[in-house]
């Protein structure tokens, strides 16, 4: 059987108060403060079975607010002998602020406190965080933090304060405030940079001190644009752990194994290539996305010669130094009211088998997870191409996704290697050269050129690659990578009349990615991840 179509179509985180001032003079230890425990709200869910050819409508689970808020009481229907309803409301879409970060995805930190006379951070805080032991000597006003190696002594009302054996003049004197000794925050960066002692660094974004983390820091980037070129260059302690993890100009994603304290630049010059750069969200690290101009060729990224930074480069060149953007499709929203999962494999054909992972059962047991994310936060329609133990052909799967008239298709499948150095996600997806790689600029009429219906999927290429790039993006951002994409026709896309997708969502031969899928979460963080990836793919984010 032959299609005809158009070659230009396109194929996505008290302790002890100090006594009152005036106190007895004597050297009393206090015990080290100890932060608060963060008040965390319960995330109610429930489950639910996947039931005919769809996956049902199920009750999700609500994701607790980064911080604790106060909420409106419900009306306890209960109470009037009424059950409650199982199925929540589809929550508001809503972009992740990487600031709005929950406490327990940050280091250890402390707030600092602005006012007309400057900023300030506790001395309390700043033994927690150094690991300290607090004395104070109420005759004299003066507090003294002591560590192994270490002995900071702050005066009140006195600007002057003793590190060791040196003497430092501070802005502005220390203060009480509340009962509290503050100190302006900038004595943070006169404490000692080496093993001595525990490294602070004051994040003005934030407007937090945090303990570094042993991934370290990513700071302020320096940009340098010329006429076709732009360089950003990130200081960074681990410049060799940025990775590229979106490979589309609009959304052009990096992700770094520091912590990013800088800040990003609100605008560019006019003719830059870089349109703007903003932080997201990361399970691991930060991340960053830039927006890049369409005729943008090509890119690199690696780290500087002193291997203190990393630099990315943007450019209208194109060349072996350089990898290729990928191909886009029309900007705008895409719709996503039918996706189509085909979990692989099924009856006698078991798949990979690694210890008590089951590839066939993994990904029917992952098809439903996926199926209530989908349908619960996405509001789309979900047809499974197997509910059961049982291997559909490869004719058979085709067909139900062109019958339901599918927006997307996803097959899920785990991977297995021989190499037990092999872990993480791989996504096959058409290559996206069917009517060259400008096909989105092309308006006017073109060509009809006649395909194999088997070749169906090619057509899809561009739109395929978009969802590619949105899912292995989200699925790093998340923690679950490492990822890779292939740019194959794969098996089960055979004769798909939709832009689609095969996952290898683990490799189980890995110890790691098995016992991560096999743990209690395994399977719905997946699920999670693949949702949101579709989200930011149907919103064209």
């Amino acid at each position: 059987m032959w299609i005809a179509v158009l070659s230009a179509t396109f194929a996505a985180h008290a302790g002890a108060a100090l006594p009152p001032w005036g106190g007895s003079g004597k050297r009393e230890p206090l015990p080290a403060q100890t932060a608060l425990p963060a008040a965390t709200p319960a995330a109610p869910g429930s489950q639910a079975a996947v039931a005919a050819s769809t996956a049902p409508t199920a009750p999700g689970s609500n994701t607790a607010a980064p911080r604790a808020t106060s909420t409106r009481r419900r009306k306890s229907a209960a109470a009037a002998g009424r059950p409650l309803p199982t199925r929540p409301a589809l929550p508001k879409r809503a972009t992740l602020d990487p600031l709005r970060t929950q406490s327990a995805d940050l280091p250890e930190n402390a707030p600092v406190e602005r006012d007309a006379q400057g900023s300030w951070i506790a001395a309390t805080d700043i033994a927690r965080l150094v690991g300290a032991t607090k004395y104070w000597h109420g005759t004299l006003r003066k507090l003294e933090l002591r560590t192994p190696l270490h002995r900071i002594q702050f005066t009140v009302d006195n600007p002057f304060v003793l590190l060791d054996d040196r003497t430092l003049e501070l802005a502005q004197p220390v203060q009480t405030a509340g009962g509290q000794l503050r100190v302006p925050v900038a004595f943070i960066d006169s404490l000692p940079r080496d093993s001595t002692l525990t490294q602070l660094i004051y994040d003005a974004r934030r407007g937090l001190v945090l303990r570094v983390p042993p991934e370290g820091l990513v700071r302020t980037p320096r940009i340098d644009a010329g006429p076709g070129v732009v360089r950003m260059t990130f200081p960074t302690d681990h410049p060799e752990e940025a990775v590229v993890v979106g490979r589309g100009r609009a959304h052009f994603r990096i992700r770094f194994g520091g912590l990013f304290v800088g800040t990003l630049p609100d605008s560019q010059p006019p003719g830059s290539l870089l349109r703007g750069a903003r932080l997201i969200s990361s399970s691991e690290g930060s991340a960053v996305e830039l927006s890049v101009r369409p005729e943008a060729q090509g890119f690199s990224i690696e780290p500087t010669r002193r291997g203190d930074a990393v630099e990315v480069v943007l450019t209208l060149q194109t060349g072996s130094q350089y990898e290729r953007f990928a191909p886009e499709g029309p900007e705008g929203a895409r719709q996503l009211k039918v996706v189509v999962i085909d979990p692989g494999h099924g009856d006698k054909d078991s798949g990979v088998i690694a210890g008590e992972a089951i590839e066939k059962n993994l990904t029917l047991a992952l098809a439903r997870l996926l199926a209530r994310e989908i349908e619960t936060h996405l509001g789309a329609r979900v047809v499974l191409t197997r509910v059961d133990d049982r291997n559909p052909s490869m004719q058979e799967r085709a067909e139900t996704a062109n019958r339901a008239h599918a927006d997307v298709v996803l097959s899920l499948h785990f991977d297995g290697a021989v190499s037990g150095g092999s872990r993480g996600v791989t996504a096959y997806c058409t290559p996206a050269t069917f009517g060259g790689g400008a096909a989105a600029d092309n308006t006017g009429p073109q060509p009809i050129v006649m395909l194999p219906w088997r070749d169906v999927a090619t057509r899809h290429a561009v739109r395929s690659r978009e969802l590619a790039e949105s899912l292995l993006a989200s699925l790093d951002l998340k923690g679950l990578g490492p990822t890779r994409l292939r740019e194959t026709l794969p098996y089960p896309l055979l004769g798909v009349n939709a832009p689609g997708l095969l996952i290898e969502c683990a490799t189980l031969t890995s110890d790691g990615d098995r016992a991560r899928i096999l743990g209690a979460t395994g399977l719905a963080d997946v699920a999670r991840a693949i949702a949101a990836g579709l989200d930011a793919y149907s919103r064209a984010e």
